[in-house]
């Protein structure tokens, strides 16, 4: 019994919804699952939020799976960020669909 349960709480997601859960913007493709730990410091199946492509991107330019894994690992923590803050007003402003290819990942 114990070992049906965890084998049914191994591969979380969080609940979908119609926006993205850091910019609060309606969701529109490209749209990726971000998991909240990092599937190479053991976040393999750790829940995923839905996000758009350029919000995920941001993240990842901000911060390294370390930081994601030991503190950035909510989407409230992630917007506590100053570089986060400005993006999500940046953002804000830009069609659904918009995706960033000068982004880089940190």
């Amino acid at each position: 019994m114990l070992i049906e349960y965890l084998y049914s709480q191994r591969k979380q997601t969080m609940p979908d919804t119609d926006k993205c859960p850091l910019c609060n913007r309606e969701l529109a493709e490209p749209i990726v699952r971000h998991h909240l730990i990092p599937p190479s410091k053991g976040g393999k199946d750790s829940p995923t939020v839905p996000m758009h492509k350029i919000c995920q991107a941001k993240v990842h330019a901000v911060f390294t799976e370390t930081e994601l894994k030991t503190y950035y690992n909510t989407v409230d923590k992630l917007k506590e960020h100053e570089d986060i803050a400005k993006f999500i007003k940046w953002v804000s402003k830009k069609e659904l669909e918009f995706f960033d290819t000068t982004i880089k990942k940190k």
